[in-house]
């Protein structure tokens, strides 16, 4: 009886746990137009905001850390950003932002992987981040 009540109370639990993929919504992005990507403060805070929610005020492991930030070059059509954190002892977590909704996703490799191209679909390169830290590309 102990036994069928557990299974009962953990197959509630599995459905009734929340799902990040379900929360994820990106709308076809559109491509920019001009000649260069602006980058402006907005940007900036935007990028600082997503490496203080995932290092929470830790200089030592920011600097210690490769990050990378994806969002669409075109500053019009820029509210969904994701990013790689890839830290110094080879361990890797990723985040999804939505400006608009103000929301932090956190996100597993396949999820990055599957995300990243919908997100930098419009980009001109579409390999190098539009903000990133401690990496080569800089």
């Amino acid at each position: 009886m102990k036994l069928s009540l557990y299974a009962v109370a953990l197959s509630c639990l599995y459905f009734f746990m929340p799902t990040s993929n379900a929360d994820i919504n990106i709308k076809k992005c559109q491509p920019n137009q001009d000649d260069y990507i602006i980058f402006d403060e907005h940007d900036v805070k935007i990028a600082e905001k997503i490496i203080d929610y995932k290092l929470h005020d830790q200089p030592e492991k920011r600097e210690n850390s490769v990050i990378q930030i994806f969002a669409n070059e075109n500053s019009d059509d820029r509210n969904d950003w994701i990013a790689l954190f890839l830290f110094d002892d080879r361990s890797e977590q990723f985040l999804f932002y939505q400006v608009d909704q103000d929301k932090f996703i956190e996100i597993d490799k396949k999820q990055f992987d599957a995300l990243l191209p919908k997100i930098v679909e419009c980009n001109q390169n579409k390999q190098v981040p539009i903000y990133s830290e401690n990496f080569d590309a800089d």
